[in-house]
């Protein structure tokens, strides 16, 4: 196989990909029914009230598949958030408010 040939491949691959955006709404709501499947097991396991669960999940949070090279919603423009305690400084998303260092403490390899 010809090495420029297969570059040259995976660039208009690449390009095809970057051309699509993601679905955000539908990948959101699939996170969202999963995540709600898990809540339903554990309330049928400890034999609970599905709305005796709580929880800190927000759906409305940006869909974020970072961690397993997917999309990610996050727009890293909002306001900065000066870290007291860490001694540092966090960007933030406009979208959802999740600062960056979380972000990429989570995603990180």
């Amino acid at each position: 196989m010809n090495i420029e040939h297969g570059e040259k491949q995976s660039s208009v691959r690449n390009k095809e990909m970057a051309s699509k955006s993601p679905d955000f709404e539908a990948l959101r709501a699939e996170r969202n029914r999963i995540v709600m499947e898990s809540h339903k097991r554990l309330a049928d396991e400890f034999g609970i009230n599905l709305a005796d669960i709580r929880s800190n999940y927000n759906p409305a949070a940006c869909y974020c598949a970072c961690s397993r090279g997917g999309p990610c919603e996050h727009k890293w423009d909002g306001d900065g958030v000066e870290l007291d305690d860490w001694n540092g400084w966090s960007s933030t998303c406009s979208r959802c408010g999740c600062m960056s260092i979380s972000h990429d403490m989570r995603v990180l390899p």
